[in-house]
């Protein structure tokens, strides 16, 4: 098994999808499986801390083991998993209700073998990871990132839909990581903004290494202290958007630390995302030099040695 770069931190989910031009699809989905994803396309390996439910497809286990993904904690915990339905309208704007929910991770759940790896990302999607963690995992490891997504989402009365509100007390959360990933709707909501550069200010005023705002087809922006990044998304047909975020992230994770180049980093993760969104769920169908070969489609974006 080749050495791993990162442990990721969050449930395994089972995704219902439905888009414009598509029948309802049901696919395994969550961040550590699609950062499992990116290891196995790239040819890295990742760790993975999760919980499912007596529910779980047994067929979904038999799928993350074809991946580059050590499994020590991955645990089957409780009746049930985490389940969304995710449904997309024409123009690419996701609805998501919340179908049931997993048992929530802790420090503990942590195998001790684990703290040998450099870079942790914390993968909540529903509030499944206590935000003490930010604190405690302070020193296991060189990198420390967060997907803020978890700590915004709530659900709406009516039909557990998912709606965004205020991360209390964020500010005195980020300054215990180095890099935290949202989308503009996320950040502004975290953060009580009005806008996206009001929230961009704030969360960098707790001294944030690195912001990773990932904006669907506009790409993404990349904050690290004073210098901005602005990422193209490149352009390919979108069979299935979910995915995207975390593909992205973990593609840029393992590019960043490799080069510690955030702009680079970012560019290799815009390509790489650009092939999970042209295919639906988890199954990557490119590999590093596919990746490469579409940076080189673009002037002046080459590989950094």
């Amino acid at each position: 098994m080749r050495t791993m770069k990162i442990v990721v931190v969050g449930s395994i989910t089972e995704d219902v999808i439905k888009t414009p031009s598509s029948k309802l699809n049901r696919f395994i989905g969550g961040v550590p499986v699609y950062a499992a994803s990116v290891a196995t396309a790239l040819n890295e390996w990742i760790g993975v801390v999760s919980k499912v439910g007596l529910d779980f497809p047994v067929k979904n286990l038999r799928l993350l083991k074809k991946f580059n993904a050590d499994l020590a904690g991955l645990k089957i915990s409780g009746n049930t998993s985490m389940r969304f339905e995710n449904r997309y309208d024409s123009t690419g704007v996701r609805t998501q209700r919340l179908l049931s929910s997993s048992e929530p991770i802790s420090i503990k759940d942590l195998p001790s073998q684990y703290y040998n790896t450099p870079i942790i990302h914390l993968g909540p999607v529903f509030n499944e990871i206590d935000v003490e963690l930010l604190s405690q995992v302070r020193g296991h490891f060189k990198i420390i990132s967060l997907d803020g997504q978890g700590f915004t989402r709530t659900v709406a009365e009516q039909g557990q839909r998912i709606v965004l509100e205020p991360w209390l007390h964020y500010e005195d959360y980020l300054p215990k990581i180095d890099i935290l990933k949202v989308d503009d709707t996320e950040l502004k909501s975290i953060t009580s903004a009005n806008t996206l550069q009001e929230g961009v200010e704030k969360v960098l005023e707790t001294g944030l290494k690195l912001l990773v705002i990932t904006r669907a087809h506009k790409g993404a922006i990349i904050y690290q202290g004073k210098k901005r990044y602005d990422i193209p998304a490149f352009p390919t047909k979108v069979a299935d958007a979910t995915g995207a975020g975390d593909t992205f992230i973990t593609a840029f994770l393992f590019e960043y630390f490799r080069t510690k180049d955030s702009y680079n980093s970012g560019l290799f993760a815009a390509a790489t995302a650009s092939f999970k969104i042209s295919t639906a769920g988890p199954i990557p169908r490119y590999n590093r030099s596919d990746v490469l070969a579409r940076l080189r489609e673009f002037p002046l974006i080459q590989e950094k040695k």
